[in-house]
């Protein structure tokens, strides 16, 4: 499978990261959640799932891939 592109992700869940750490959740637990979906999409984690934070936001992004295997594409 080719590298994914910048225009090639979709944001499956944003939030504060004050909210977050008041809930005691880290960006890695929840890169992990979308990790062991890709891998039960049989796609490679790594390559399908990123953690962007910015401004205080966590934004997990997903690969077009892994979000149209979600979506039943």
């Amino acid at each position: 499978m080719p590298a994914v592109q910048d225009d090639e992700w979709t944001v499956a869940e944003s939030y504060a990261r004050t909210e977050m750490d008041e809930q005691g959740v880290s960006p890695e637990w929840l890169a992990g959640k979308w990790m062991n979906v890709a891998e039960d999409m049989a796609l490679i984690p790594e390559n399908n799932v990123r953690v962007i934070e910015e401004n205080g936001v966590v934004r997990i992004e997903v690969s077009v891939y892994l979000m149209e295997c979600m979506r039943g594409f």
